[in-house]
């Protein structure tokens, strides 16, 4: 009889939780594991079909419309399904899978994928603490915070975001001498990847020969094009909006980079390091983390656009030999800790070991 594996997400964003989610799933259905996916609020960013994939996905509704009607249909779901091992990916639905444990009794591998304990999730998240079968962190920065200060009452291990390492094509860094410097910034316009800070870092530059590609999703609500134009920026930014393969961009450009100030582990920063790109991101854990293990580039100060102008101009200075050293380096890194097989079959023993002896669902 094939093994049941139920995922619990908050929603289906083309997030790096998200991504990684679909990774283990689509690999775990590879084995013929039965697999299903609830998706708390009824947002879908990925080009997935899902069914076909074998993966199918139960779409929640407003839960401010339909509380009572969601909370039985979750029930009923999970009850029908009765899977051999649950696994709940970011707080809030770590929170409604401990809490569907209560009554159904499955196994819970709770997967945190963000260093800080968000406040609104705070009071539930330590409240029904102590209800996981198992704790998953995504880096040794989140493992440190969150057991340091007694969020989590059991100890947890790390598994990675897995990362297909790409047979590069091309010279690690193409740039030329005396040619336009092209950076590469994947990220999509949100509150976090604060954006302010890269442009104003980019309006202080000017008379240099660069330019930055940025790809990522935007609406009318964070368009980017007024603060560009009021910087009188517009000819070293160009928005390329979101894009399906950043292959070519991110294999073409000479530097990868990334302002955010909040990140779980950034799966465009790992996969610019897949493709040896030297790289500039922010001061913040996570990617604290891997450029001090990696030495493939440098970190600035979060929210201060005059550390990240400085930071630019020193990787713009640097030789192509210089530049290839670093993301020479950052590629060996991703290799040897985030290779996509390594990491798939460290969530395959663990999901393996908590689906043994599992109480049935009555």
């Amino acid at each position: 009889m094939n093994k049941k594996v139920l995922f619990i997400t908050p929603s289906m964003s083309k997030g790096g939780a998200e991504t990684q989610l679909i990774k283990v799933a689509l690999f775990l259905k590879s084995l013929d594991y039965e697999i299903l996916i609830i998706s708390l609020k009824h947002i879908n960013e990925f080009d997935i079909k899902y069914e076909k994939e074998g993966i199918p996905v139960l779409f929640l509704n407003n839960w401010n419309l339909n509380p009572i009607a969601n909370s039985r249909l979750l029930y009923q779901t999970i009850k029908a399904f009765k899977p051999d091992t649950v696994i709940a990916f970011m707080f809030i639905a770590i929170v409604f899978a401990r809490l569907l444990k209560s009554l159904l009794k499955f196994r819970l591998i709770s997967s945190i994928r963000i260093a800080v304990l968000t406040r609104k999730w705070y009071l539930p998240f330590i409240v029904t603490s102590g209800l996981d079968d198992a704790i998953v962190y995504n880096s040794k920065a989140s493992k440190q915070n969150f057991e340091n200060r007694r969020f989590i009452d059991k100890k947890g291990i790390v598994i990675n975001n897995g990362i297909t390492i790409p047979v590069l094509t091309s010279q690690a860094n193409c740039g030329m001498p005396g040619g336009k410097f092209v950076w590469v910034c994947i990220a999509h316009f949100r509150w976090n990847k604060d954006y302010n800070t890269l442009f104003k870092a980019i309006a202080k530059l000017k008379g240099m020969n660069f330019r930055v590609d940025i790809i990522g999703e935007y609406n009318n609500q964070n368009n980017p094009f007024p603060v560009i134009k009021e910087l009188k920026i517009e000819e070293y930014v160009n928005i390329l909006g979101f894009k399906h393969n950043t292959a070519s961009y991110l294999e073409n450009a000479d530097a990868f980079l990334l302002s955010s100030f909040s990140e779980g582990m950034p799966n465009a920063l790992l996969e610019a390091m897949s493709y040896s790109k030297p790289v500039v991101v922010t001061d913040i854990e996570c990617n604290n983390e891997v450029l001090n293990a990696s030495g493939c580039g440098y970190l600035f100060e979060q929210k201060n656009e005059h550390d990240l102008a400085a930071k630019m101009v020193d990787m713009m200075n640097m030789s192509l030999e210089e530049r290839n050293t670093l993301g020479e380096n950052g590629r060996d890194y991703i290799q040897k800790n985030f290779a996509e097989d390594g990491v798939m079959n460290s969530w395959l023993k663990l999901i393996n070991q908590y689906s043994e002896n599992q109480e049935v669902i009555k």
